[in-house]
């Protein structure tokens, strides 16, 4: 009976044992799956954390870019871009990106200049001034400055940025951005993430994100479950976002399964749940996977166009569209490869380096924005005479670098003439038409060099001949080229050198009356003693210092010496002669040369009559406008303007009375077989009376003897300087002569 009652119930213990099973076994299930799904919604938070601040960061460093490059393009302009210009910039790119509420252009003392937007940055309700010294340090540092946050009238926050156009010297204005934090945040999260998240952003003690602070659902407290912070000054001062999962995100992940598990009591329901559950959860992720895959290809894609537009940006010019001097390198070398694979069959390569004569005249009288269109134009007009396969590249400035591969030399020769030919038509920009010339050298490759370096070099030394031998030419590199700028470099090191040791010195030779042979004034000449004991000519480094940027140096140390010479010679007579000071061009062109001379002749207490200012035709006319002003500008503080050598150059008087001249210095040249040459005759008599029909005085250089000066009083020549009265004597020996009676006199006597 027992067993039987046993038996009876064993049906029932094993239902009740497997009911116990299955109900322990899907209670078990159930907070498995549960664990799982909340295990799940961390990472799920943590990957979307991760994207909100890679795209923040990544969005606002973009910005920091953007705010840096147009400061630098409105240093780069000088500011001569006009103000509508800038404007549509701006709306364009505020169409762009439309959380920039206001863009505009300071002033060095924050005055608003130009402003694009809702309002102008300097209304009083933004306060740039409460953060003068910050946006100051930035223009000394070149550092974007990212003010603190501020609130709108209408109760969003925005925060201003502010970069500076130039640094320290150069240093032109600001550039100031205002960008509403809640549109920018809008902007740079996708719709997605602002959905299945819950965002606050704080600065300081406020938040400035979203505008009014942030309520909780009314059945649950935020759970704020990540959290990070953004500096984008580098400063303490930092933007702290915190992250939660919104109910949208929540829901999501919400799911019956467990439920279902924990109700059916049976394990097949609880297997065909698992598997189900498994099932969906595979599919959501094989889904979430493949938009990720689809994410990761854009960004990829996105940054291979970015990496292609900055390889383009470093290796091509931005105004011209031509490889730049890095560019250009790179390209050369593959052309340098392709002919060493291709041997001889491949024909000779050349490198012509092309220079643009007296280009700088055209940015200085006309405006760099009229040069740089020239600029373009002549990149055009190469590129029309070269064929498709040649290289055209900017070297930088007025320089274009142009390899081609032909047959011979002669036909290299004859493509360099004809890019000198295609200049001869002239430029039509606007109403302007331009006439510009060009200067090209010459290297073959490998006779002239077998690296890009090289052949840029050796291409440059011949384009130094090219313009010494009188510009719109060609020449070839030789190796005495190579030879002679080592010595210019060489004597530049040098002279830079007998600068700071004082082994330069300045000597006078008298100019002397020709009708009493009175010393009336006195040439200020440069001298140069090698520390090894060897003078050097004063027409070899006097060249190389023009060419070197040491005139100028050189040019205020004959004067500081000079005027003070002088400022001491006063002091010993009542009539104490003027003084000849040679000018060159680097000085002429110098801004504020009247003011500098002005501030040397109140320094040694001089007379403005007294100095005399030679400059050379060449000179003289290299820059019509420009000159005129500057030489009646002097002209009009009293000094003297002489043109020096005249005759070897335009020799034409009627060309000069246009400019304030007041003497005239006969070249040594007319003078020297004047005694013996009709010609020179006949051209030193004319030029003495057609100088005294305007006006001025003549001084003949390089008289050595009497017959010369018998002839030169006969063409009523106003004054004389050679050999024949005395040599550059050094500044004790000129005390000798102001004291007692010149030992030339005598010539006089006997040249009566």
């Amino acid at each position: 009976m027992s067993l039987t009652v046993h038996r009876a119930r064993l049906p029932a213990l094993l239902a009740v044992l497997v009911m116990t099973l299955g109900l322990v076994g899907s209670f078990w299930f159930y907070r498995t799956l549960e664990s799982s799904r909340a295990g799940t919604v961390d990472r799920h938070v943590a990957d979307l954390v991760r994207y909100v601040r890679t795209d923040l960061a990544v969005g606002l460093e973009e910005q920091l870019q953007a705010q840096r490059r147009q400061a630098t393009r409105l240093a780069r302009s000088g500011l001569l871009i006009d103000q509508a210009g800038w404007s549509a910039d701006m709306r364009l790119y505020r169409s762009q990106y439309p959380f920039y509420r206001t863009m505009a252009v300071l002033g060095p003392d924050l005055e608003v200049r130009w402003a694009e937007g809702v309002r102008a940055l300097g209304d009083a309700r933004l306060p740039l001034q409460n953060h003068a010294a910050e946006i100051r340090q930035s223009a000394r540092t070149g550092d974007v400055a990212v003010l603190e946050p501020h609130r709108l009238a209408g109760g969003q926050w925005a925060f201003t940025l502010v970069s500076p156009i130039g640094v320290g010297d150069e240093h032109l204005g600001y550039l100031a951005s205002e960008i509403v934090i809640a549109e920018a945040v809008r902007a740079l999260i996708s719709d997605r993430l602002r959905d299945e998240l819950m965002l606050r952003v704080v600065f300081g003690d406020q938040q400035v994100y979203p505008n009014a602070p942030t309520e909780p659902p009314e059945d649950r407290a935020i759970e704020w479950q990540e959290a990070f912070s953004l500096d984008l000054d580098r400063d303490e001062s930092t933007f702290e976002f915190s992250l939660g999962v919104s109910d949208r995100g929540l829901n999501q992940f919400s799911s019956q399964v467990p439920w279902v598990a924990l109700i059916s009591g049976c394990m097949v329901s609880v297997l065909m749940a698992l598997t189900t559950y498994l099932v969906v959860n595979v599919t959501r992720q094989a889904r979430s996977l493949g938009a990720s895959n689809q994410e990761l290809e854009r960004e990829i894609r996105e940054r291979e166009l970015a990496e292609q537009e900055l390889e383009f940006l470093v290796t091509h010019d931005p105004l011209t569209g031509l490889p730049n001097r890095t560019g250009s390198t790179r390209h050369l070398e593959r052309i340098i490869r392709d002919v060493e694979r291709q041997g001889e069959s491949g024909g000779l390569l050349a490198l012509m380096f092309l220079d643009l004569d007296q280009f700088k005249d055209i940015n200085d009288s006309l405006g760099h924005q009229l040069g740089d269109r020239l600029l373009c134009e002549v990149s055009r007009r190469l590129s029309a005479v070269l064929k498709d396969k040649d290289f055209i590249g900017r070297h930088g400035g007025d320089e274009f670098l142009l390899a081609v591969v032909r047959s011979g030399r002669e036909e290299i020769e004859q493509l360099a003439a004809d890019v000198l030919h295609s200049m001869d038509r002239g430029f039509a920009i606007d109403e302007n038409h331009l006439f510009v010339t060009a200067s090209i050298g010459i290297a073959f490759f490998p006779d002239s060099g077998r690296d890009v370096s090289e052949l840029i070099q050796n291409a440059d030394a011949a384009l130094f001949k090219a313009k010494n031998a009188g510009r719109n030419q060609f020449a070839t590199f030789t190796r005495e080229m190579f030879s002679q700028a080592q010595h210019r470099l060489t004597l530049s090191r040098d002279m830079r050198h007998a600068l700071d040791a004082g082994q330069f010195k300045v000597v006078y030779q008298p100019i002397v009356d020709t009708g009493d042979l009175s010393l009336c004034g006195l040439e200020a000449l440069l001298r140069w003693r090698h520390e090894k004991g060897y003078m050097v000519p004063p027409q070899d480094f006097i060249r190389v210092a023009e060419e070197t940027s040491v005139i100028g140096r050189l040019g205020q140390f004959v004067l500081e010496h000079a005027l003070a010479d002088l400022s001491h010679w006063q002091t010993l007579t009542d009539s104490a002669p003027w003084l000849a000071v040679n000018m060159s061009g680097a000085q002429v062109r110098e801004v504020g040369l009247g003011e500098q001379l002005s501030v040397l002749l109140h320094k040694y207490r001089i007379d403005p009559g007294l100095l005399h200012l030679e400059i050379t035709e060449e000179v003289l006319i290299e820059n019509l406008m420009r000159n005129r002003r500057t030489l009646k500008k002097l002209d009009d503080i009293g000094m003297r303007i002489v043109v020096d050598d005249f005759g070897v150059g335009y020799s034409s008087l009627a060309y000069l009375k246009n400019f304030p001249i007041s003497v005239v210095k006969i070249d040594r040249g007319f003078i020297q077989d004047l005694a013996s040459d009709p010609e020179d005759q006949a051209i030193t008599r004319t030029i003495c009376s057609l100088s005294a029909d305007l006006g001025m005085l003549t001084v003949a250089e390089g008289v050595e003897n009497r017959d010369q000066l018998d002839l030169l009083r006969q063409f009523k020549c106003s004054f004389a300087q050679g050999f024949l009265f005395s040599r550059p004597v050094e500044a004790l020996e000129v005390e000798t002569l102001l004291r007692q009676k010149p030992l030339w006199l005598d010539v006089a006597n006997r040249a009566r």
